[in-house]
């Protein structure tokens, strides 16, 4: 897994796990006119999300919302306004900013998702994840998590990653089936810019890991890619080994645009 630091994974997608419909009306919601902590602090006080529990909403805006979508830059959430009518863009983006803020889910989806689905596996369950997990306290990358809190991880991991459309499956069901890999033109664009801006090289971008949280293998990410060219995105060069992307658009809310 190449991790060996404790702090490293957390228990915090049990504050949320995909967040969608909340996530949607905060971004409704936003005032682009007011800095975020005031956006935060005015939803916190008026609670437009109908939580039952002060300590609840707070959670939800503070270690939720504010890690995924606040802590990165003033230009996401205005993006993600851009997406609102694009349900699928929309569910990528938010997708690839909630693995983004929790390293335990990115590393879940890059290595032994990833993994399951290269063996041809057709679904998962909790068993699956808990094994995972408890692997990952007996090498020392996780604190010994009791068994409680490694299952409601578990049921929480594969919840969202039904909701975000990377697995099917009944809410209440203990295992879910994997879905056809795909990627709207609008949320590959969202997900390589902002991995473009985080520092991504044009190689990492064509081969990072990243796309495996999508179960994209090279040919689909390299179709993807050629897409984008076509739409006016960027422009992907190729000279034997060496890989170039260069990009036609100045920003992220410009690159989802585009990709429309």
């Amino acid at each position: 897994m190449g991790r060996s630091n404790t702090t490293t994974y957390t228990t915090q997608l049990l504050k949320g796990a995909a967040a969608l419909d909340d996530t949607r009306r905060v971004v409704e919601l936003w005032d682009s006119q007011l800095e975020p902590l005031a956006n935060l602090e005015r939803l916190a006080a008026k609670n437009p999300l109908g939580k039952r529990s002060r300590s609840r909403l707070d959670d939800l805006l503070y270690r939720v919302i504010q890690r995924r979508f606040v802590d990165p830059g003033p230009h996401v959430i205005p993006a993600l306004k851009g997406l609102l009518h694009d349900h699928r863009a929309f569910r990528e983006a938010c997708y690839y900013e909630a693995a983004r803020a929790d390293a335990l889910m990115a590393a879940f989806v890059e290595s032994p998702l990833w993994g399951w689905w290269q063996q041809g596996r057709l679904a998962v369950g909790v068993d699956d994840v808990v094994g995972w997990l408890h692997e990952l306290a007996d090498s020392g990358q996780t604190p010994a998590w009791s068994d409680s809190v490694v299952t409601r991880l578990a049921q929480n991991l594969l919840t969202a990653l039904r909701d975000f459309g990377i697995l099917i499956g009944a809410p209440r069901c203990h295992r879910k089936e994997f879905a056809p890999p795909a990627m709207t033109a609008r949320g590959f664009a969202y997900v390589a810019w902002r991995e473009h801006e985080q520092g991504a090289s044009s190689r990492a971008l064509t081969t990072g890991g990243v796309w495996r949280r999508w179960l994209l293998d090279n040919a689909a990410v390299e179709a993807l890619f050629n897409q984008s060219a076509r739409l006016g995105v960027l422009q992907l060069s190729r000279a034997g080994s060496v890989v170039r992307v260069d990009w036609r658009v100045a920003g992220l809310a410009e690159a989802t645009r585009a990709a429309a």
